[in-house]
């Protein structure tokens, strides 16, 4: 049986920031506003065919922080995006290697851990 999905739509992050969040994926991370929705707390953020949803908490709610990564980003220059994190001050962690694949994980203004991989394709 062929799938009946065509593909992921969005994935969602969950911030206790939401201005402040917006700002920085597009300030430091050169995502573009798709569209945001003040009274929902939703924000989707345009990267490829998949966009980022930013999805505000209550303010008596704190984000749920996973000790594993949900998604990563992919680029096909790791030591050039690692250094641009580093020079923006982001906490990024070294890059590493297995085989044909490299990667490292970085957090966001709120902790969240976010990856960035890298494979010949």
């Amino acid at each position: 049986m062929p799938s009946i999905f065509k593909r992921i739509d969005t994935v969602f992050l969950q911030v206790s920031d939401f201005e402040q969040a917006i700002k920085w994926y597009g300030d430091v991370l050169g995502f573009k506003l798709r569209w945001k929705d003040d009274i929902g707390g939703y924000a989707a953020l345009e990267i490829g065919e998949t966009p980022l949803t930013l999805v505000r908490t209550n303010r008596n709610e704190k984000p749920v922080k996973n000790n594993y990564i949900s998604f990563n980003f992919y680029t096909s220059d790791i030591e050039q995006a690692h250094q641009y994190l580093v020079e923006n001050d982001v906490n990024v962690e070294p890059i590493n290697e297995d085989k044909n694949v490299k990667w490292f994980k970085f957090q966001d203004l709120e902790g969240n851990y976010l990856e960035v991989c890298h494979f010949q394709e």
